[in-house]
């Protein structure tokens, strides 16, 4: 087997995880647990990890839990138009407290692995110029912080113990300046509302005439067995717009998608998103939705199948018992063909105020559910 990328995972000072603690993980993991126990914050953890720490995704984060500068304006919480980045920086911090020079960093990666730890943290500086005028930015001594002209706070970003680390510019404006970057590994992220058009009709090009294409034809058939075809066409009513048709059996003309069910286009993101996510890592925030209970059993399969077959790393999330089952008879299949320590159910709790993890594997998850024990 592949080596993963995570065999372990720890994240410490991050939104609610003061100290997390994954013992181990697998190539295919569940993560269930309470409302409000950090289940999608996981998946955002990873997000940073893989793309080392890059603004673009923190933003990205930010306003996707309406805590960005752009979010609050636009929701009238804020709309001073010189705000202060850090009010939402803070945001990503354990504790949600003004971010300060005594801030303590942000640390995700496999325990007790110092050489592949992020930290991400928020440093002051000093712009200085030199006798040709040339400006450099110097770190700002813990005693010159409350200095009137004050410091200029920015990211700081380190990956490892050999002196991997940048320096980033607090900025909301960088979703737009620097989009399009991306990490050092491929990673695929699907949200609770599934695939936008746009992101389907990205990666659908990126796999269009491969043999990928077969992959996500043979998915589909999991909820419509009749479907022959798939393509993804121009709106003739919209220079940009683009939707998914698919031929099925014994009807003429192409469908749209959309008219088969919201489980057709959950199938489509997520068999897109699996065979675009080859050598890298795949985050599925609730992974039930959409979906009848009776094609979570197929959908899990499908999952295992894809990710040994491509070298992936799957994250999901589910508050369905149905797919807890799914999962575990899929990961017994699995083990019965040779893969063993391969999946993983994470139950996250909450433990007095803090957050901890309690790891299932296959032989526990099978007691578990024959004999209807609850572990979300």
């Amino acid at each position: 087997m592949d080596k993963l990328l995570l065999n372990s995972l720890m994240i410490q000072q991050f939104r609610g995880f003061k100290d997390l603690q994954i013992q181990q993980l697998g190539r295919v993991n569940l993560i269930v647990g309470k409302n409000n126990v950090g289940k999608s914050s996981l998946l955002d953890a990873l997000q940073i990890y893989v793309y080392r720490g890059f603004p673009t995704i923190l933003w990205q984060m930010l306003d996707a839990h309406d805590e960005g500068v752009r979010s609050r304006r636009n929701n009238k919480i804020y709309d001073r138009d010189d705000e202060d980045p850090l009010l939402a920086v803070k945001y990503l911090f354990y504790g949600r407290e003004d971010i300060k020079s005594t801030s303590k960093a942000i640390h995700i990666g496999p325990i007790a692995s110092p050489n592949e730890t992020l930290s991400l943290s928020i440093e002051f500086f000093y712009s200085k110029a030199d006798e040709e005028g040339k400006i450099s930015l110097q770190p700002a001594l813990f005693e010159e912080l409350d200095v009137a002209e004050g410091p200029i706070p920015r990211f700081s970003v380190k990956y490892g113990q050999k002196n991997r680390s940048s320096t980033y510019p607090i900025t909301s404006s960088y979703p737009r300046i620097l989009r399009g970057e991306s990490g050092e590994v491929n990673c695929v992220s699907i949200n609770s509302n599934g695939l936008g058009k746009t992101k389907i009709g990205t990666l659908w090009d990126q796999i269009a005439l491969t043999d990928h294409e077969r992959e996500v034809l043979n998915a589909l058939k999991i909820i419509a067995p009749g479907v022959e075809a798939i393509s993804i066409v121009g709106d003739p009513q919209s220079v940009r717009a683009r939707y998914t048709i698919v031929k099925v059996a014994g009807i003429r003309e192409p469908l749209p998608i959309r008219s088969l069910g919201d489980g057709m286009q959950r199938v489509l993101g997520i068999a897109l998103a699996l065979v675009n996510a080859e050598n890298g890592i795949l985050l599925i925030d609730e992974v039930e939705n959409g979906l009848h209970y009776s094609a979570h059993a197929d959908i899990w399969k499908l999952i295992f199948h894809i990710a040994h077959k491509l070298n992936i790393q799957v994250f999901a999330t589910t508050h369905s018992w149905d797919s807890v089952v799914a999962f575990q008879q899929a990961s017994q299949q699995n083990c019965d063909e040779g893969f063993s320590d391969d999946a993983f159910l994470v139950r996250l709790e909450n433990r007095n105020g803090d957050i901890g993890a309690t790891i299932f594997d296959e032989q526990q998850l099978q007691i578990a559910t024959r004999e209807q024990i609850e572990v979300r």
